[in-house]
Order: C-alpha cells, then structure tokens, then sequence
C-alpha cells in the first residue's frame, strides 16, 4: 500500500538537499495563511523540526547544517536552495509590509513531494508547526535563543545536532565547551 510516506531515508546528499526543498514547500503550503511567515520563521521552523526530529528518532528530517546568527539558527543550505528552487519555478518570495518593515514571504508555487518523507518526519513537521502557529519571527528568534546549541556557539558557528540533547535548563560547563569544541576545563 502507498500512503504517499517513505518508510526509509536515503543517505544520498542530493536527496537530502531535495527533501530540504520540499519541506519548504510544505512549510510555505501549510503557513500560506499564516501572518508571521516569511523567511525568519521558515528557518526557524527548519531548525525545530530538524532539531526536535533527532531528539525523538535520532536523526534530522533534511541533514542540512545550521548557524548561529544574531536572531538565531539559520540553515546554511536554506538561501542557495530558495534561489534553486525560484530558478524552477518551484517558489516565489513575496515581499509585504509587516508593522512597517518588509517580510520576505516564501510562497510555494507547486505541491510539495511528500513521498521524500516518512510518516514521522511529517508527523514531527506538524507538531512543531502546531505549537508555534501563533509566534511571530520575534518570538521564534527569542525561543531559539534559549536553546543550548545556540547559547553554547558564537556568530557563524555550526550548531550540532546533538546540543539538543543537552539540558536547557542547566548545561553541564563539559556540554558547553564541547559545543565550543574545547576540551572540558578541569576545575581544581
């Protein structure tokens, strides 16, 4: 029976680069009505869903690397893959006036593929997509900066995934020098 979900991921970086797309596309379906979406909140969407993806399964839905910026995680393979996808006609960005500033509105012009995905990846894409419906870009940039992965990292610096295994509340100094990539200091 095909329910239109894989069962299994492929381990071809194409692949990962086109399910990169394609969540796009679903992203920019699902939030076509959504006031607060454009590009700010496509990446941090990107970022919860991957990230939340490896705490639950072990492993991110599209493998794509993520940044530390001023406002948070942003996917380093996000800006070249909208440009890709403009060029196939697969996506337009929208400019509109958000509260006096321009918000770079993602819209998708064709249906995403959802057979790059297996039934829990979409699974976790919704529930992020749920439980942040009604944040604005603000909001999803101050929660990410709450995070251990960006707290633990400085501008430009890959985020590891498995920061988001480590306590938010109260990193251990040994998880946070490992995000920094140092060895832990020996207290005396």
């Amino acid at each position: 029976m095909n329910d239109g979900y894989t069962t299994r991921k492929s381990a071809e970086p194409e692949f990962a680069m086109s399910k990169l797309s394609e969540l796009v596309l679903y992203i920019a379906n699902r939030y076509s009505t959504n006031e607060h979406f454009g590009k700010t909140t496509l990446n941090k969407l990107l970022w919860m869903s991957d990230f939340q993806h490896y705490v639950m399964f072990g492993e991110p839905i599209t493998d794509s690397t993520y940044v530390h910026r001023q406002y948070g995680p942003v996917c380093r393979e996000l800006e070249r893959e909208l440009r890709t996808m403009i060029d196939a006609q697969r996506l337009a960005i929208q400019p509109c006036d958000r509260f006096g500033h321009e918000q770079l509105r993602p819209v998708a012009l064709v249906r995403p593929d959802l057979t790059k995905f297996a039934a829990e990846e979409i699974f976790t894409v919704e529930s992020i997509l749920w439980e942040m419906r009604d944040m604005t870009a603000r909001q999803l940039s101050a929660l990410s900066h709450e995070h251990p992965g960006w707290r633990g990292t400085e501008d430009g610096e890959e985020i590891p995934y498995y920061s988001a295994l480590i306590d938010m509340e109260q990193p251990t100094p040994e998880e946070v020098e490992a995000l920094r990539g140092r060895q832990p200091t020996k207290s005396t």
